[in-house]
């Protein structure tokens, strides 16, 4: 494994902060790839090599000792159990070791913490890339999922069905919480809406499952989603349609009900008659057949047909 100058770097002017030493950063080539001295970069240093092939600490006692060397200590750094490089402190003998092994076990763990980020951030890519394949019905394979066992149901979610939101972590942190139970779940943020591909189990309520991660969003965010649950899908050409399907029924979803946050295409009824109509024709028929009715009337009635 191969670690960045810009990592190396931040880890570098981290610990300098802690022990005020200059320090180094050295591939398994010898060669310094990062350091608090900005002169030394790109420099040979022939202390690592030892360090390397030992597989321990080495001392420096002077500048001359070893090439493109200075006196302090040098400290090979483990990544699963492979040496992936070497840190090194300047300094006098006494004035350094005492910091050398809390500074090789910083880094370390430095590194570990970068290492899982990049891990995690590439599988996001990886299965937003995918959902946005198999949703617009592209080549699933190009992206085949180890864990991808129908059947699935599409879920879609918005803050404001209008208007654009932000996204950040927060919300992909409480969808990771909130599916972490199934690895058959997968999900993503694309084009300001949540996409769930949700893996179900016979007679499962789906929606009280949505209902849980509605009411975490807001707790956690103040954001107050809709979702809308597609069709049931049983291989991959379903999952565009339930996708669809998922849209529409959250398109129209404030016409039906101003309290409810899930909707759920497979049980709407008098709601699917409205699908295809513009959404003024719609605004038409609330004002001539609901005009004569109060808002808490039209709550009821809206509770009543869903």
């Amino acid at each position: 494994m191969n670690i960045s100058q810009n990592l190396a770097t931040n880890i570098l002017y981290h610990m300098k902060d802690i022990i005020n030493q200059d320090l180094n950063y050295i591939d398994i080539n010898g060669t310094i790839i990062a350091s608090t001295d900005p002169k030394r970069v790109g420099t040979f240093h022939a202390a690592s090599l030892e360090c390397v092939k030992k597989g321990k600490y080495v001392i420096i006692e002077n500048d001359i000792q070893y090439e493109g060397s200075r006196k302090g200590i040098n400290m090979p750094i483990y990544f699963d159990d492979s040496i992936i490089g070497v840190i090194g402190i300047t300094g006098n003998k006494d004035e350094v070791e005492k910091f050398g092994e809390i500074i090789r076990l910083m880094t370390e763990i430095l590194i570990k913490e970068a290492w899982i980020k990049d891990q995690d951030i590439r599988k996001k890519e990886i299965i937003k890339a995918f959902i946005e394949r198999v949703i617009l019905e592209y080549e699933h394979d190009l992206f085949p999922m180890s864990d991808f066992s129908f059947p699935y149901v599409v879920i879609v979610g918005k803050y404001n069905i209008n208007d654009i939101f932000l996204i950040d972590d927060s919300i992909y942190n409480i969808l990771k919480d909130h599916f972490s139970y199934n690895k058959h779940h997968f999900f993503t943020i694309s084009r300001n809406e949540i996409i769930i591909l949700y893996n179900y189990y016979k007679n499962e309520k789906i929606s009280s499952s949505i209902e849980l991660l509605k009411k975490d969003i807001f707790e956690k965010t103040k954001l107050n989603f809709k979702f809308g649950i597609g069709t049931n899908a049983s291989d991959y050409k379903d999952l565009k349609l339930s996708y669809k399907n998922a849209k529409e029924i959250l398109k129209i979803s404030d016409v039906f009900s101003s309290s409810k946050s899930v909707f759920e295409y497979e049980k709407m009824d008098l709601e699917l008659l409205f699908m295809n109509l513009k959404k003024s024709n719609i605004e038409t028929f609330k004002k001539k057949c609901l005009k004569n009715f109060s808002l808490k009337e039209i709550k009821e009635f809206s509770v009543i047909l869903s």
